[in-house]
C-alpha cells in the first residue's frame, strides 16, 4: 500500500490527535472514562494501557499493532493507546473464521498483535503471527495489556514513516471487504468538520454524561465513536453487541441526551415495544450506517417523540460527510422528508452523470462526487462514490442506492430498494432485501428475502409486489428467512444473501 508520509522531524505522537488523546486521558485520573457491565475504569486505566504498550514494545520498533477488535474494555483501550502513541491501528475481525483470520495476520504482517485469550487460542492464529515475527500481547484483567509467552523472539518486519492512524476494513456489504487507510490528518479534518466537542481546536474537559457505544469497533462508526468519545472527554458505557433490554437499561441508567439508532436497531427496539419513559432525556436519536426507511422514521418519531437525525458516510470517507442536526431538523425537517442532510463543513457535494461525468441540476438523479480534506483525494480532487443520489436547490443529500447494486435485467437497470422498499410497505414484512443472481437469458434477475412480524407466503408477497411494481422489478424468487445476513454493523451483507439462493441455470421472464 501507499502509505501517506508524516512531516519530516515530526514525531507521530506529537501529531495533533494523538497529542489531544493524551491530554484528555490526564485531566482526572480517578474519573470514570469508562463503564462496562457491573465495572467501571478511571482515566487512569488508559493511562496505564499507554504506559504498557510502549514497555511491551519498547526496542521493536513496532509501530503496525493488529487488535482483534470484540467490543471490550481492554481492547478499546488498546486502539486508545496505539492511536494516543501515534502508531497504527491494524483491525482484525474477530468474526472471521479461524482460517479467514490467520490469513488476515499472514497477509498484512503487523509488528506486533494484541488479542484476548480466546482469540490467541484460535488455530492458526499463533503460526500468522509468528510468520510475522509479531510482538504478541494479550488482554488482562487488572490491565489492559499483557505480554504472551510464545516460542518465538519477536523480530518485526521493518515499516516506513506512515500518516496512516488506522488501516479499516470496510463492512463488505456488496462484495469482500477490502481495507482502507485512514491517515491522522484525514481523521483530524473528520472530528473538525462535525461540529461537535470532538474537535481539536478547543480546550480539552471533561464532560459529563456517558456514550452508549455497541457498534463493533470493526467498524467505522463503531472505532469513529470510540475516538471521538475520547476527544471530548465524555465516558463510554460499552456493550459488547446491541440487544435491546441490555441496550435500554443503559439508556435509562446514563439518560444520555443523544443515542445511536441505525436503522435495523431502530426496528428492533419498535418491534419490542421498549417503553416511551426510556427515552427520557434523550433529545436525538442519530442514524446511519445504513439508509434509514422514510416510514420507520415517521413511526418512530410518532411514538417517542424524538427526533431521528440521519447522517451519510462511509468507511472511506473516514466517517461522515453529510447529515442533520437539531437546528437544522427544526428549520427544515418537515419539508425534506427522506433527507439524509446537508454536506458538513468543508465538503463539498455534486451529482455527475454516470457515464458522462457532466454535472447534474438540482433534483437530477446521479453519481455523488464529495470532495474535502477528510476524503481520499484530499481537497483538490473530487471522489467518486458507489451511491445514487441527488441535491435539491437547498442543498439537501437524497440517496437513492448504490450504483453498483444495481440489477440489470435484460437491460432494465434495476436498484434494490425499489423491491425492498415495496415488500417492507406490507404490513407483516420486518425486513427486506434484494439482489441480483445469474441468468443465461436476461443476464440478472432479482431475487428477494425477506425476514417476517407475522405470517405471511411467498406468494402473497409476489401478489403484493405485482399490484405496485413494474414487471421488470418482480423477484424471480422471494424467500421467508428468520434472519437476513448481516455485516458486523448490522448492515445487510448482499453476499450473504446471494448465499441463500440456490444459482441454477435459470430462465425468467
Amino acid at each position: 500500500m501507499n502509505h501517506a508520509r508524516p512531516e519530516p522531524g515530526a514525531s507521530p505522537a506529537d501529531r495533533p490527535l494523538p497529542a489531544r488523546l493524551r491530554r484528555v486521558i490526564a485531566l482526572d485520573p480517578a474519573a470514570t472514562a469508562l463503564t462496562f457491565g457491573d465495572r467501571s475504569y478511571p482515566w487512569a486505566y488508559h493511562a496505564e494501557t499507554i504506559d504498557d504498550l510502549e514497555s511491551l514494545l519498547a526496542g521493536t520498533g513496532a509501530r503496525r499493532i493488529g487488535i482483534v477488535l470484540r467490543n471490550r474494555p481492554a481492547l478499546l483501550s488498546a486502539v486508545i493507546a496505539v492511536l494516543a502513541t501515534g502508531r497504527e491501528v491494524v483491525t482484525l475481525s474477530p468474526f472471521h473464521g479461524d482460517v479467514g483470520l490467520a490469513e488476515d495476520i499472514a497477509a498484512l504482517a503487523p509488528q506486533a498483535v494484541i488479542a484476548d485469550p480466546e482469540d490467541w487460542a484460535r488455530s492458526g492464529v499463533t503460526d500468522a503471527a509468528r510468520a510475522a515475527g509479531a510482538v504478541a500481547v494479550q488482554t488482562g484483567q487488572e490491565r489492559a495489556l499483557a505480554r504472551r509467552e510464545v516460542d518465538w523472539t519477536p523480530a518485526p518486519r521493518p515499516a516506513e514513516p506512515s500518516d496512516v492512524a488506522v488501516l479499516m476494513l470496510t463492512s463488505g456489504t456488496t462484495g469482500k471487504p477490502k481495507r482502507v487507510e485512514l491517515t491522522y490528518s484525514r481523521l483530524t479534518a473528520a472530528y473538525n468538520a462535525a461540529g461537535t466537542a470532538a474537535a481539536l481546536d478547543g480546550e480539552p474537559r471533561l464532560r459529563p454524561g456517558s456514550v452508549i457505544l455497541w457498534t463493533s469497533l470493526v467498524h467505522i462508526a463503531g472505532l469513529y465513536f470510540v475516538v471521538s468519545t475520547v476527544l471530548e472527554g465524555r465516558a463510554t458505557a460499552l456493550l459488547e453487541r446491541f440487544e435491546v433490554d441490555a441496550w435500554a437499561a443503559l439508556v435509562r441508567a446514563h439518560r444520555p441526551k443523544v443515542v445511536g439508532l441505525p436503522p435495523t436497531a431502530m426496528r428492533m427496539v419498535m418491534d419490542a415495544e421498549v417503553p416511551a419513559d426510556v427515552f427520557d432525556g434523550v433529545r436525538a436519536v442519530l442514524s446511519g450506517t445504513a439508509p434509514l426507511d422514510p416510514a420507520d422514521a415517521e413511526r418512530f418519531e410518532a411514538r417517542y417523540g424524538i427526533p431521528i437525525l440521519t447522517n451519510y458516510g462511509a468507511t472511506e470517507f473516514a466517517g461522515a460527510i453529510a447529515g442533520w442536526h437539531l437546528k437544522l431538523r427544526r428549520e427544515w425537517g418537515e419539508s425534506k422528508r427522506g433527507s439524509v442532510g446537508r454536506a458538513h463543513p468543508g465538503i463539498e457535494l455534486r451529482i455527475v452523470d454516470r457515464d458522462t461525468g457532466a454535472p447534474l441540476g438540482p433534483g437530477e438523479t446521479g453519481i455523488l462526487e464529495a470532495r474535502g480534506d477528510q476524503l481520499p483525494a484530499g481537497g483538490g480532487a473530487w471522489t467518486r462514490t458507489t451511491d445514487l443520489a441527488s441535491l435539491d436547490e437547498d442543498g439537501f443529500l437524497y440517496i437513492h442506492g448504490r450504483a453498483d447494486d444495481a440489477i440489470n435485467r435484460g437491460g432494465f437497470k434495476i436498484v434494490p430498494s425499489v423491491i425492498e422498499d415495496a415488500l417492507k410497505e406490507h404490513p407483516a414484512v420486518f425486513d427486506a432485501a434484494a439482489v441480483g443472481l445469474p441468468d443465461p437469458r436476461l443476464g440478472e434477475v432479482p431475487v428477494a428475502a425477506v425476514t417476517l412480524r407475522s405470517p405471511a407466503g411467498s406468494a402473497e408477497l409476489a401478489a403484493w409486489l405485482r399490484d405496485r411494481l413494474a414487471r421488470y422489478h418482480l423477484p424471480a424468487e422471494i424467500k421467508v428467512v428468520d434472519e437476513l445476513p448481516r455485516t458486523p454493523s448490522m448492515k445487510i451483507s448482499r453476499p450473504g444473501v446471494r448465499a441463500l439462493f440456490d444459482v441454477p441455470e435459470r430462465t425468467a421472464s
